[in-house]
């Protein structure tokens, strides 16, 4: 096995008596109580002491906040965060790393006093038999903060899901770095560009994925949406950069957590976060099926699932989903269900900018991307914020070599003032340049109509129902524009760099899927839009 790389591996915090009034000032919890009576190990002792010592740690570490602050959480409706990683990998994969880092309190005789555990549990698990990384805040300790221990999952996790490239998950609930605590050190902590830049190579490297699971603001919220796949519970979750009071004070706008960072504010309206989960269970489903459809590294290729469904089938119902009268609206995602494996796709982002739908699913086995046009919402033209939402998932798709299958039914533009006032024009041009930059195979499907700017994606299939019009006649006519015909020319370079690879694969399973696969995917017909 190929060795790791040199990382910062967690430690124990020791304390003296004095450190006491410390933690008093910067109002943190109180350290788990331990048995009065117990003596610590000490030089000259039997190993054994030693091991049994560790033992005892690990037990109080796995006591987190203590008995009140759990019944609290669970109170709250919600998960401690060793429940819910328990809930979440195989059964009895989990690994944990760093079960000892806390913050140790120990009398003027060498005896353990106090424990608080650092307020972060990560190891190495398996989803559905796949190696991941995985971690979480635990809210029973200072509400997720890491206070006085500094148990962080960029100098250790973060770098070794890296390393052997494998997916990264973070569950989080946490309210960020602790004042209090820069009261106590008496001074603001330093600026620490480090660990953006990590979580940036983080995305160019491996599949991120982040369960939003209760009141997140400040680092903790920003790390959630540095990521490719975000969820949050419904009724459960929030995030902002500060909360409620911290807003009244600064701006005097006086709103609940929920309307401020709830589901509705973030999956439906901004569309900060990209789906809404029922509860927690369903967010771990998603995030389940979500890695379910990428490779392990942004070097390696999905591997192919046999799903039993033939690829020359005949689906005779779609004969009957577009209607002949062009006035009338259809179910578009009836139609892509016809399509692909047994009519099973994974949608992200479907309460944001409704006009245009995003998922994943497999042709023959193989994921692709699948993006639609939805006749349903605005007749399906491109507003800004879908433009924005195209952008961000043909980029997704081309970091994880996706091929992608696109059915165009696209009247152009939004127009009106209000799209002007959206730079709606600014935000699409982004988003044919997010198409062109993309090298992923694409296969369109011209459904019904491409109007205007949206007709320069040219038309690899069309349906008896379909028809092109644009400004330039060659290409209404059917015949590819002058202009483009060319475009992009077969030397271009990408206008940004490729994803860096894994340094190192794992001899494992996905070591064998960064390879190339027995039978690659079909060659699909290449366009923009």
């Amino acid at each position: 096995m190929v060795a790791p790389p040199a990382l910062s591996a967690p430690r124990t915090v020791r304390h003296t008596p004095l450190s006491r009034s410390v933690r008093e000032t910067a109002q943190e919890p109180p350290a788990m109580p331990v048995d009065p009576n117990r003596e610590s190990w000490k030089p000259g002792m039997p190993w054994e002491h030693a091991i049994e010592d560790m033992e005892y740690i690990r037990a109080l570490g796995r006591e987190m906040g203590g008995p009140e602050r759990i019944d609290r959480q669970h109170a709250g409706g919600r998960y401690t965060i060793r429940e819910r990683i328990e809930k979440m990998v195989d059964p009895g994969s989990f690994v944990e790393a760093g079960p000892m880092v806390g913050a140790a309190e120990y009398d003027h005789d060498g005896n353990l006093v106090g424990f608080t555990p650092g307020a972060y549990v990560m190891g190495l698990a398996e989803l559905d038999g796949r190696s991941v990384a995985i971690g979480g805040d635990d809210f029973t300790i200072s509400g997720g903060s890491p206070h006085n221990v500094r148990k962080h999952p960029r100098d250790f996790m973060q770098p070794l899901a890296m390393q052997y490239g494998i997916p990264y998950v973070q569950l989080v609930e946490g309210v960020g770095h602790s004042s209090k605590a820069d009261e106590a050190e008496g001074h603001m902590g330093l600026p620490a560009g480090d660990m953006w830049w990590r979580a940036v190579e983080m995305l160019r490297t491996v599949p991120v994925a982040a369960g939003i699971m209760g009141s997140v603001a400040g680092a903790p919220a920003a790390f959630a949406l540095m990521s490719h796949f975000t969820v949050m519970v419904k009724g459960q979750s929030q995030i902002f950069p500060s909360g409620p009071p911290v807003v009244r004070r600064a701006i005097g706008e006086d709103l609940d957590k929920e309307a401020l960072g709830g589901a509705k504010m973030h999956v439906h309206e901004s569309g900060q976060v990209d789906n809404e989960a029922e509860s927690e269970e369903d967010a771990f489903d998603q995030i389940k099926r979500f890695l379910s459809y990428l490779p392990d590294t942004t070097a390696a290729v999905a591997p192919r699932v046999e799903t039993g469904d033939p690829p020359d089938r005949r689906p005779e119902e779609l004969l009957n989903i577009i209607p002949p009268n062009r006035k009338r609206g259809y179910d578009m995602r009836t139609l892509v269900s016809h399509v692909v494996d047994n009519g099973e796709f994974f949608e992200m982002r479907r309460h944001y900018a409704g006009a245009i739908i995003t998922a994943f699913a497999r042709i023959d086995g193989y994921s692709v991307g699948v993006l639609a046009s939805d006749p349903m919402k605005l007749a399906g033209a491109m507003d800004g914020d879908v433009a924005d939402k195209y952008t961000h998932f043909v980029d997704l798709c081309d970091t994880f070599n996706l091929p992608l299958l696109i059915f165009l039914d696209m009247p152009g533009f939004m127009l009106g003032s209000h799209a002007e006032r959206k730079a709606t024009m600014r935000r699409g041009v982004r988003a044919l340049i997010a198409s062109a930059e993309a090298d992923v195979p694409k296969i369109e499907f011209n459904v019904r109509k491409s109007y205007g700017v949206a007709a320069d994606a040219p038309t690899a299939w069309a349906s008896p129902t379909g028809s092109t019009c644009a400004s330039a006649g060659p290409r209404a006519s059917g015949a590819a524009s002058p202009s483009r015909a060319a475009w992009p020319p077969p030397t271009a370079a990408r206008s940004r760099p490729p994803p860096t690879p894994t340094p190192t694969a794992r001899p494992s399973r996905s070591a064998s899927s960064a390879s190339a696969p027995p039978s690659a995917p079909p060659t699909a017909a290449t366009s923009s839009i």
